[in-house]
Order: structure tokens, then C-alpha cells, then sequence
């Protein structure tokens, strides 16, 4: 309920200021279809699979259920790298130069991450990989046990964890660390003007932290 209000207020506050919406933000708004996506089409099967403790239909939503989960959550995945690479790049980035991510650039780049998530989420449909129940048994997603008793199911795994999350992890930690560093570097800046105004210092250092 609280993912699905929450997300849903987001989308509201979108619609209502869509004009007034900067590029970057629209993938704010990317993450919370995401998120509300996943909320109304897994959590009812899986709050009632946990009720029953065990799992609710057959192999049609099994399969439906993991479908959903791997889409949205690769979607979720790309997304925030998306939105740490763009952060990066703007504060990097000259005034100038800072206003080139354009909205067109960032719906092209919103497409080409949900064609990428749905790329991997039908993957397994065609026969790499696979879906199946998790060890629980009250929800179903990649079928982790293939790692070890498949060549189909191990390098499906192998090559969705790389490209699915450790890449998209570490450029997101690079990005970030990065952002830090030309925080530290720019407040070391700020420290070395002695006579600088205390109001001037003081408004420096809020730009900044914004």
C-alpha cells in the first residue's frame, strides 16, 4: 500500500508540474513506474503465496511472476545507474555544458532501458535460462539451482549478474565516489580563502551542499 501511495504521489506531482519537469527527473519519475509497476503485478501473488505458505497457481504464473520481477527489477537496476552517471556528468560539467542532457536525450535513454530489461526478462522464455520457484517456495523468479546443474542456466546467470548488477553497482559507486571527491575538492577550495566574506563563505558552502 505504501509502495503503491507513494509512487502513485510522485506520478501525480509529475503530471501536474510536466511542463516544468528538468530532463534528469524523468527518470525519477522512470524508477517510480518502475516501482509501482512491480507493487501492483507481484506483491498480491506474493503476499497471498506467503499467507498460504506456499505458492498460489501453477507454472502460467510462476513463470508471469518472474517475468515481472526480472523486467521491473533490471528496469529499477538501469535506472538508478542512469541517474548516477547523469549526476556525474553534471557536476562535472561546465555551466555551460551541464544543460546539453536534453529531454530527448533522456526519453531515448529511458527506451533504450526498457528494451534492455525486457531483452533479459524474455530471455529465459526462449531458452536461456530459466524460471522456476525459489527455495521458499512462495514466489519464483531466475532459477538460481541451474548454476550448478546446467551450462544453459550457468551462463545465463553468470552473464546476467555481470551485466545486470555488478556492472551497473560498481558504475554507480564510481559515479558517486566521484561526486564526493569534487565535493571534498571544491570545499578544500572554499577553505583556502581566508578573507572571504562569512556570508559569502556561508552561501558557498549551501550552493554547494545543494
Amino acid at each position: 500500500i505504501l509502495t503503491i501511495l507513494g509512487n502513485s504521489a510522485v506520478l501525480a506531482t509529475a503530471a501536474k508540474r510536466s511542463s516544468l519537469l528538468k530532463s534528469p527527473e524523468l527518470l525519477t519519475v522512470n524508477l517510480a513506474v518502475a516501482d509501482i509497476g512491480m507493487a501492483l503485478s507481484m506483491y498480491p501473488l506474493a503476499i497471498a503465496s506467503a499467507w498460504n505458505h506456499a505458492w498460489l497457481g501453477g507454472d502460467a504464473s510462476c513463470v508471469y511472476y518472474a517475468l515481472m520481477g526480472f523486467l521491473f527489477g533490471v528496469c529499477s537496476m538501469m535506472t538508478l545507474c542512469a541517474m548516477a552517471v547523469i549526476r556525474f556528468l553534471v557536476t562535472n560539467s561546465a555551466k555551460s555544458n551541464s544543460n546539453k542532457i536534453t529531454k530527448n536525450t533522456v526519453c531515448i535513454l529511458i527506451a533504450f532501458i526498457w528494451l534492455y530489461s525486457l531483452l533479459w526478462a524474455i530471455l529465459p522464455l526462449v531458452g536461456w535460462g530459466y524460471y522456476g520457484p525459489e527455495p521458499f517456495g512462495i514466489s519464483c523468479t531466475i532459477a538460481w539451482s541451474k548454476f550448478h546443474n546446467s551450462s544453459n542456466g550457468f551462463s545465463f546467470i553468470l552473464s546476467m549478474f555481470l551485466l545486470c548488477t555488478v556492472l551497473p553497482a560498481l558504475t554507480i559507486v564510481a559515479c558517486y565516489l566521484g561526486i564526493a571527491w569534487k565535493v571534498h575538492k571544491a570545499y578544500q577550495e572554499i577553505q583556502n580563502i581566508d578573507r572571504i566574506p562569512n556570508a559569502a563563505k556561508l552561501e558557498k558552502k549551501l550552493t554547494l551542499v545543494s
